[in-house]
């Protein structure tokens, strides 16, 4: 089955994900059920706006050890996810609810 291409946030914006969600070390089966899952039901949702641009910061466990982060911006009149973390450090989260809101 093919991988889908876009997913419906809780806010109800299609997010389309380009391809630089998916690289070389997320090859592993599953990611982009994975990714789709951390933008429909993520545990945290993160809003942060820098020079006029909106970026929404999708956070969710994956299973027992992992954690993915999934970066989207507006651009081009659509959400695009764009950044996949795996992992994500804490002074990264703890940078991004400094600067942004959590809104979910």
């Amino acid at each position: 089955m093919a991988a889908p291409s876009t997913a419906i946030d809780p806010l109800g914006n299609t997010v389309y994900l380009l391809p630089e969600v998916h690289f070389s070390q997320n090859d592993e089966k599953g990611i982009y059920d994975d990714v789709t899952k951390v933008i429909s039901k993520p545990a945290a949702l993160i809003e942060v706006i820098e020079n006029g641009e909106t970026h929404y910061f999708y956070l969710r466990s994956v299973g027992w050890n992992r954690s993915l982060l999934v970066v989207s911006r507006f651009k081009n009149d659509r959400w695009e996810a764009f950044r996949l973390v795996q992992n994500p450090p804490t002074d990264l989260m703890s940078a991004l609810l400094k600067k942004g809101k959590q809104v979910l």
